[in-house]
């Protein structure tokens, strides 16, 4: 008997475990995907369209590897209609964008594409809080 329930417990300690993954904090992300977790961080005045400053501190959920980019807003040149943001890294581009075909209660769903070389090669979509 002690040993059936030792051996539960180690297997719920080992989900548990397993369940969290890596995180930015402990506070909500500004960007929760599937896989990535990113916070952004806005630095031009409110309403500033054409801003050229935005942090994008993300994590890999699997991993726990971390990444800081600068970036920019994206928007229509025309109308001027917001589209997203992109951040450059070499050769590598995140772009997050806003998919406006569905929402939820909790925020907009978005979508993270990374491209290299003008290719994607990885992708996730989530929401932004």
């Amino acid at each position: 008997m002690k040993k059936s329930i030792f051996i539960v417990f180690i297997c719920m300690c080992s989900m548990n475990c397993f369940a969290k993954g890596y995180r930015l904090h402990s506070g909500r992300p500004g960007f929760e995907g599937q896989r990535f977790d990113i916070d952004l961080k806005y630095n031009c005045p409110e309403g500033e369209m054409t801003c050229e400053d935005v942090d994008y501190d993300g994590i890999n959920k699997k991993t726990g590897a971390r990444l800081h980019l600068k970036g920019r807003v994206m928007f229509n040149s025309h109308s001027y209609d917001f589209q997203g943001y992109i951040f450059d890294n070499g050769e590598y581009s995140y772009v997050l964008t806003p998919d406006n075909s569905k929402d939820t209660d909790s925020g907009k769903v978005w979508n993270l594409n990374v491209f290299y070389k003008e290719k994607v090669i990885a992708t996730d979509q989530g929401i932004m809080h």
